[in-house]
């Protein structure tokens, strides 16, 4: 039974990590839409600098990451999180799951953010053939936009080691009078060796069709990750995880962020992590340099009137944009 079981999930990695390299068979820098897809949710998957994949314990944040990662989640959770994104950006998002007992978990995720009162600059604009045309049939002298996505998912532990998640979710953006929307899929998995605590994990997220714009489609931000965890020193009342991904976006070069996780008592958690090759970018001596690079924060999680109250902080250094800031509130009962 056990090597049936290290045969299931080696099988699905392998699956899952075809399955990506098909899709990432045509990158381009620029090449998607509903670019919100890439910012992350939860402060504590934010201050481990996007090393998530791996995470079994991560409440509901869990299921925008690796829906793997909400299968041993007891009871209801509830997730609230908020990010003061660049530009002065409200990104909020919601997430509740549910045990269903020996059949898995399910979950209900929303991502928003937008951005209202933005001067409209409607000049007349030319066709392909150079007639002259409105440019858009709004006639306000300032507009708004909006982003959403929806995500349903579920994740059932099929062994004490091997745990599988998949979502669907619905994408919606919509500038001024124009609205573009999308279904995608994502897709996990998390394996615990039972050694240290190590876990191999992957994910596939943002499988999905196109959203189109005046008959001019975008594909969505397809990514995949791969990523390990283990246990670097570990003591009766303290614990400290080091975390590894490798992370390849359909429009970006391949990524790597590494992060470390000390827990104190169960009760308290101090985080840290960088994201290496995140913009690509170069210095003036030509080396390779990160625009989001270092994360930290930390967590606080006691009993609340019968349920487990869970609060976490992250913030996150740009070099060239102003850093954010992240909480997140999560309850279970």
């Amino acid at each position: 039974m056990q090597k049936r079981t290290y045969i299931t999930a080696s099988l699905t990695i392998l699956l899952v990590l075809g399955m990506s390299v098909m899709g990432f068979a045509q990158r381009k820098t620029g090449l998607n839409g509903a670019t919100f897809l890439k910012i992350g949710v939860g402060a504590r998957q934010i201050a481990l600098g996007a090393a998530a994949t791996t995470l079994q314990n991560g409440g509901p944040n869990m299921m925008f990451w690796n829906p793997a990662g909400i299968a041993g989640t007891e009871g209801t959770s509830i997730a609230l999180n908020h990010n003061r994104w660049l530009l002065e950006m409200d990104h909020n998002a919601f997430a509740v799951t549910h045990s269903l007992g020996e059949a898995g978990v399910i979950g209900v995720g929303l991502i928003h953010i937008g951005l209202g009162d933005i001067v409209a600059d409607r000049d007349v604009a030319p066709t392909a053939d150079l007639e002259p045309r409105q440019a858009d049939k709004a006639t306000s002298s300032t507009f708004s936009f909006y982003d959403m996505a929806v995500n349903v998912s579920w994740a059932r532990q099929f062994s004490d080691k091997l745990a599988l998640g998949a979502s669907i979710k619905m994408i919606r953006e919509k500038i001024d009078d124009q609205d573009a929307s999308s279904i995608a899929g994502d897709f996990g998995v998390t394996y615990n060796v039972g050694w240290r605590g190590l876990v191999f994990g992957a994910a596939m997220t943002n499988l999905g069709g196109d959203l189109t714009y005046y008959q001019s489609g975008a594909p969505i931000p397809l990514t995949f990750s791969i990523g390990a965890s283990v246990d670097l020193a570990k003591q009766e009342n303290s614990v400290v995880v080091g975390m590894l991904d490798a992370t390849k976006r359909q429009d970006s070069e391949q990524m790597f962020f590494g992060a470390l996780e000390w827990t104190i008592l169960d009760q308290f958690q101090l985080r840290g992590g960088y994201k290496f090759g995140y913009a690509g970018s170069k210095d003036n001596f030509e080396v390779n340099t990160t625009d989001e690079g270092l994360s930290f924060g930390g967590g606080l999680n006691f009993d609340w009137g019968g349920s487990n109250l869970q609060l976490d902080y992250a913030f996150t250094e740009f070099n060239v944009l102003d850093n954010t800031h992240r909480f997140s509130l999560s309850l279970n009962f």
